[in-house]
C-alpha cells in the first residue's frame, strides 16, 4: 500500500501568522503551483485514477483536489492542528513565555481554546486506522502539520523529533509517499 500526500498551495496570508484551521483561501499563484504539481505527480509516474483521493475539507484542500480533476472524499481529521486564540495571530503578538511552553512541552501542551499535539496526533490515528484498513493506495490532501502527524503515526518516529526534521521539506505544494507493507514502512521520498 502507498499514501501520498500533498500539501496546498501556497495562501493568501501574510508572513508568520498562524493560521491552523482557520479556512485560508490560496494565493494568486494557485493556477502555476497547481500545474508544478501535476508536472511532480507525472514525473512519479503516479496514477490518480487509480488512487484513493481523500481532502482536508477546508478550502486551500478541497480547492486543490479539485484542481486533480478527478473523484474525492472530504475527511475533517486531517485538518491541521486548532491553533485555538493563536489563529490569525502574528506569532510574533503571542507572549514568549506561551510559545516556550509550547515548544518545551511539544506533545502535551494546550493552545488555549484549541487542541495538544497530543489529541491532535490521536485525530489523525484514528483516521490512518480506518485508511489502513482498506489496503488501497491514497492520495491525502493536506497540511504540514497533519502530514508531519501521519508521516510520526506510520513510522513510529516521535512526533517532536520528526517535525524538527522534516518541518522544511514539507512546502507548499509539495509530494511525500510512504510505502506500507506487511513487515515495514518506507519513507520512498519527502517534500519533492
Amino acid at each position: 500500500m502507498k499514501i501520498y500526500f500533498l500539501r496546498h498551495t501556497t495562501l493568501d496570508i501574510e508572513d508568520n501568522i498562524f493560521y491552523g484551521q482557520t479556512d485560508v483561501d490560496v494565493s494568486s499563484n494557485f493556477t502555476n503551483e497547481v500545474s508544478i504539481i501535476k508536472k511532480k505527480i507525472d514525473e512519479e509516474s503516479i496514477n490518480l485514477k487509480k488512487l484513493s483521493i481523500i481532502s482536508s475539507p477546508l478550502k486551500r484542500c478541497v480547492k486543490l483536489a479539485t484542481a486533480l480533476q478527478l473523484p474525492f472524499k472530504i475527511d475533517s481529521r486531517i485538518k491541521e492542528l486548532d491553533l485555538g486564540e493563536w489563529e490569525m495571530k502574528l506569532m510574533s503578538t503571542i507572549p514568549k513565555v506561551e510559545i516556550k511552553k509550547w515548544q518545551e512541552n511539544l506533545m502535551e501542551y494546550k493552545i488555549p481554546n484549541g487542541e495538544s499535539n497530543r489529541d491532535f496526533l490521536k485525530r489523525l490515528n484514528e483516521f490512518l486506522k480506518d485508511i489502513l484498513k482498506s489496503h488501497q493506495d491514497v492520495l491525502l490532501v493536506a497540511h504540514a502539520g497533519s502530514i508531519n502527524g501521519m508521516i510520526s503515526i506510520l513510522t513510529k518516529e516521535p512526533f517532536d523529533k520528526l517535525v524538527k526534521n522534516y518541518w522544511e521539506k514539507i512546502k507548499h505544494g509539495s509530494l511525500t509517499s510512504i510505502q506500507i507493507n506487511k513487515k515495514n514502512v518506507i519513507i520512498e521520498f519527502i517534500g519533492k
